[in-house]
């Protein structure tokens, strides 16, 4: 199976129309064996799509994505999980373990902890 991030930096892009690179997974038993990356920035909304069906995507993990890319990806059987925010590699080790869902934040522990511990000041 092929996974694909849009990413800005370390981070799923909050849209994926406006991501400049992409990266891309060959997961297999839950491990990946594969990844890679290819540049967007260039490409237009359209030739996205092109590009994601081109690499034989089944899957796409990203953050705001419009209605039309989002019918058009599964209308060619690519699996749409959105509005995810947080690292990249997180996403993807969420999705390998089945709990990854549309909406999710994801933040690594020392973030969380970072801000669980504090108290508000009045």
């Amino acid at each position: 199976m092929k996974i694909a991030i849009p990413v800005f930096g370390a981070r799923v892009s909050p849209r994926f129309d406006c991501a400049p690179n992409l990266l891309f997974f060959t997961v297999e038993d839950g491990k990946v064996l594969d990844r890679g990356e290819v540049v967007l920035s260039y490409l237009s909304p359209y030739q996205r799509l092109e590009r994601v069906r081109e690499l034989g995507i089944q899957a796409l993990i990203c953050g705001g994505i419009d209605g039309y890319s989002t019918h058009a990806l599964q209308d060619h059987k690519v699996q749409v999980i959105s509005w995810v925010a947080g690292e990249a590699e997180e996403a993807i080790k969420h999705f390998l373990k089945g709990d990854l869902k549309s909406g999710s934040f994801l933040y690594s522990r020392c973030r969380g902890k970072r801000h669980r511990n504090r108290k508000a000041k009045f």
